[in-house]
């Protein structure tokens, strides 16, 4: 992997942070018990996208600049 797709991951989680985001604003505008619920589920999945995406990003940016020895996850 290169710098160029290190660019393109970092996006996607920039974008998935401000769809996180987003969810969030409308969880709070959301009246009804039940849209609470559906919008809670849908904060929850795209947290979880967020995490795998950073995740990756890591990962990838580690083997891209190299990462220390006695670093463990």
């Amino acid at each position: 992997m290169n710098e160029f797709n290190l660019s393109k991951l970092n996006a996607k989680v920039s974008d998935n942070c401000v769809f996180v985001s987003n969810l969030a604003v409308r969880y709070q505008s959301a009246a009804a018990p039940e849209e609470r619920m559906a919008m809670a589920i849908k904060i929850e999945n795209a947290a979880t996208m967020l995490r795998i995406s950073a995740e990756r990003l890591a990962t990838e940016t580690k083997n891209v600049y190299g990462g220390g020895s006695n670093e463990e996850s």
